[in-house]
């Protein structure tokens, strides 16, 4: 499936209840038909809406099919990448994102299924400064947007300029047909490389920029903090599996230390091999947001 780097539609927020007559019309439709016009809140236009009260059932169900073909990327294949990248969006905002509601509901949410993954995600539970309310500052290319905890309970809100930014950008691009573009900056990432000091024997050395991890605060905790899943394989130059170590890896900080954004995580696996020519695959899971990054690196013992 293509990833989808931005999904600016039709709008950034649909009416949260429509007209008198639509909230009476939404009463009436099945419970199936309700479900499909709250999951695309976000990317239905006014009059699609008004035109699927208007429908009978088979009608509607047609109108669903045409909802989506429209929007998909590559309508001669069987997959539609956009309606698949659209609903994985919404579960991630509904495990990522959870504050006490559907995490897809809420603004951090809501901008996720709008804009995809920022280039880079700045967490500040604790505040940026002392006595300064939790914050967290995403960057995209061209913009940032930033959610502030006003009532210090978990609950992340657009202030007001970020709201601006993303309504003039959503009017912008009022009925325009969606785009698909890679992402071009992947958030989590690590650097992989090999240390031969003496014949047989080596050291495997990942490198996790803290910048790249997004870590959550557990309520009452100091520390920010997740836990790395670390999965490498060692082949030899015939495919051959030699060596496996899986650990996991627990990695915190104290909320308030920015200096250790600049660093790095250094994670060090001992090899001890015959002399030849191999290759290590590394796959590594952040638990905190499900984001998984594999490489592969060949070296010589």
């Amino acid at each position: 499936m293509k990833p989808i780097r931005c999904i600016l539609l039709v709008a950034l927020l649909a009416s949260a209840a429509g007209c008198a007559a639509g909230r009476k019309a939404v009463r009436t439709l099945p419970q199936a038909d309700r479900d499909f016009l709250s999951e695309v809140r976000y990317i239905i236009s006014k009059q699609e809406r008004k035109v699927f009260y208007t429908l009978g059932p088979e009608e509607r169900e047609r109108f669903i099919e045409e909802f989506w073909k429209k929007r998909d990327p590559s309508p001669a294949t069987d997959e539609n990448e956009f309606r698949d990248e659209y609903y994985r969006r919404i579960d991630y905002s509904n495990r990522i994102f959870r504050e006490g509601t559907s995490g897809w509901t809420t603004d951090r949410g809501r901008a996720y299924i709008l804009l995809g993954e920022p280039e880079r995600r700045l967490t500040y539970p604790m505040g940026y400064s002392f006595y300064e309310r939790p914050m967290e500052i995403w960057y995209y290319r061209y913009f940032t947007l930033l959610f502030i905890d006003y009532t210090f309970t978990g609950v992340y809100k657009l202030d007001t300029q970020s709201a601006q930014t993303l309504g003039v950008m959503t009017s912008t691009q009022m009925g325009l047909k969606p785009r698909v573009s890679a992402p071009q900056q992947v958030v989590f990432d690590f650097a992989l490389r090999v240390e031969t000091p003496a014949a047989g024997e080596g050291t495997l050395l990942i490198d996790v920029p803290y910048e790249r991890l997004n870590m959550v605060q557990e309520q009452g905790s100091p520390l920010i903090g997740t836990t790395l899943k670390i999965d490498a394989r060692v082949l030899d130059e015939g495919g051959r599996e030699v060596l496996r170590r899986q650990q996991d890896r627990p990695v915190s900080l104290e909320a308030g230390n920015l200096d250790a954004l600049g660093k790095a995580l250094g994670i060090r696996l001992e090899l001890k091999l015959a002399p030849g020519r191999y290759s290590a695959q590394v796959t590594l899971v952040n638990t905190a947001d499900a984001s998984q990054v594999s490489k592969t690196i060949k070296f010589k013992l």
